[in-house]
């Protein structure tokens, strides 16, 4: 099993070998522990964002692992701060490589923070970006000004007409064209290409997406387990 803490919930995926059987979303460290105690997971690796709360919680169940800056990894690093660099992306990174080995991809992780990150045909890591995602553009837009509304992510138009369409205009296609312009960028360097899509508001971009794309929700649970059973085996 592996366990995925990001900023906001808990994923979990059960795999055997390299096969994914289940996954599951919990908001509480207390429904973790509950469902690695009925299922019993021989091998377990924990990859967090926020810290160590998840993985002292679960520390005494089966063969743990934690994935940090000492984990030994399928891929290379081409990355100046290894050390500061998360879990999340790391495991997006190995799980491009672990579908597309020996090719260039392109991920987009579309979470709390939208990320993305590149992968040679060298399997190696190259970077990314670091941006805020739809939820904190809206929420930022609210907090920071005296009369603009809190929105909930939606459709949006490419003009808006209205103060509320305006703000889902500009962070919504603010994003899609971030993400259209890395893109194009990569391209005129990569011309053979994989571009990725995860992370909990793929959903509301891929459609919209000018560029064929690989929608794939449990990159990084597959990334994590490729981690896993290379440190296990």
């Amino acid at each position: 099993m592996v366990v995925d803490v990001g900023n906001t919930f808990i994923k979990t995926g059960t795999f055997v070998a390299d096969k994914l059987i289940a996954t599951q979303t919990f908001s509480n460290i207390e429904d973790v522990r509950a469902k690695m105690l009925q299922e019993s997971p021989e091998n377990i690796l924990v990859s967090s964002v926020r810290g160590d709360e998840v993985w002292d919680a679960i520390k005494d169940i089966g063969r743990m692992y934690k994935l940090d800056a000492g984990t030994k990894l399928p891929i290379a690093f081409d990355y100046e701060t290894r050390q500061t660099l998360g879990t999340d992306r790391i495991a997006a990174a190995v799980g491009a490589y672990t579908l597309f080995p020996g090719q260039v991809s392109l991920f987009f992780d579309m979470g709390t923070c939208l990320t993305h990150g590149l992968v040679d045909q060298t399997n190696t890591f190259l970077g990314g970006s670091i941006s805020p995602g739809v939820e904190m553009r809206l929420k930022a837009l609210a907090h920071y000004t005296a009369k603009l509304p809190l929105l909930a992510p939606n459709d949006a138009e490419l003009t808006g007409k209205s103060t509320s369409g305006s703000i889902l205009s500009g962070v919504m296609n603010g994003i899609l064209f971030e993400m259209e312009g890395f893109i194009e960028a990569y391209r005129n360097k990569y011309p053979v290409m994989n571009v990725l899509l995860t992370g909990g508001n793929a959903s509301l971009f891929e459609k919209r997406l000018k560029e064929p794309i690989f929608a794939i929700a449990e990159l990084n649970l597959i990334g994590l387990n490729r981690i896993l059973t290379h440190n296990v085996y």
